[in-house]
């Protein structure tokens, strides 16, 4: 798996979080298989893409699924829509 890691964002989180190579591929192998997961128009080798990390693939849809989950537990606790402005001077 052949990895550009050299856009600004990307190296923002990688020194942000101490990122290193091997967990980099794991996130990118995680995020492809969640994508061909549920966007058809995404494809993704499954079986190429644990050959390339040298894991299995049920290792492979482990990672996916625990990076699901937590993408999914992230989601439901943002609070969408503005925050209520705080009122000065005055009582509720």
């Amino acid at each position: 798996m052949q990895l550009d890691l050299t856009s600004k964002r990307a190296q923002k989180l990688i020194q942000e979080y101490g990122l290193t190579e091997e967990e980099v591929r794991q996130i990118v192998a995680s995020a492809r298989i969640n994508l061909a997961t549920f966007d058809s128009e995404y494809r993704a080798n499954v079986t190429q893409i644990a050959d390339d990390l040298h894991k299995s693939r049920p290792t492979v849809y482990g990672w996916a699924d625990r990076a699901l989950a937590a993408t999914v537990q992230s989601l439901r606790k943002i609070r969408t829509g503005r925050p209520p402005k705080e009122r000065v001077g005055r009582e509720v």
